[in-house]
């Protein structure tokens, strides 16, 4: 596992032990001055949270797929250079071509 998911995982403890302490003051505070209790905050059970490799593993794909995709990518950005360049050669071609009077 790695120190950033360690990390945030403890941040995560953290926050939730903060919210339920701040909600035992409110809890305690409301019933000093005769007020409603406001209804609970409800802290998800970290047991049904996913986890963040599982996470990943949705939307992980094989090497040799991301491989044969960048491949394909980048013969698409050339052949669109290639094009391109194409393109400005006969426009400079023809402009030069009617600027000169032929």
């Amino acid at each position: 596992m790695s120190d950033r998911l360690d990390e945030l995982r403890r941040q995560r403890d953290l926050l939730r032990e903060n919210l339920a302490f701040i909600e035992r003051e409110i809890a305690a505070e409301s019933r000093s001055q005769g007020g409603t209790l406001p209804p609970p905050l409800r802290i998800p059970d970290p047991a049904l949270e996913r986890t963040a490799e599982a996470i990943l593993a949705e939307y992980q794909r094989p090497p040799a797929a991301i491989s044969q995709q960048t491949k394909v990518g980048c013969i698409a950005y050339f052949a669109g250079a290639m094009l391109l360049m194409a393109a400005l050669l006969v426009g400079a071609y023809f402009y030069y071509r009617s600027a000169r009077g032929h």
